[in-house]
């Protein structure tokens, strides 16, 4: 299992996020996404028995989990800018859990 992130790099993530959204690509509020993603993204094992999940299958449900999350009723977000957001997010978690 792996260990929770503390606080300070939940805060670089969202600054990442932050200054991803500033480049133009998202309208997206880092401080309010980077602890969902976090959870959402070290809660994929639980929810998926998934005997060799790859790296796409974890940035696909967590794009999925972030859009039901902030557009539960009516989608109006285009997919591939959750699935933009969601690789962003991969890497920085993918690293500090290498």
């Amino acid at each position: 299992m792996k260990k929770p992130l503390d606080r300070t790099k939940v805060n670089t993530l969202a600054e990442e996020i932050d200054a991803y959204s500033k480049a133009g690509i998202g309208l997206w509020n880092g401080a309010e996404i980077a602890p969902i993603a976090v959870r959402r993204w070290s809660s994929f094992d639980r929810r998926h028995k998934t005997k060799h999940p790859t790296t796409a299958d974890r940035v696909s449900d967590l794009a999925k989990g972030l859009q039901a999350h902030y557009e539960p009723d009516m989608p109006y977000t285009h997919m591939t800018e959750w699935m933009n957001l969601a690789e962003l997010i991969a890497k920085f978690l993918d690293d500090l859990w290498e």
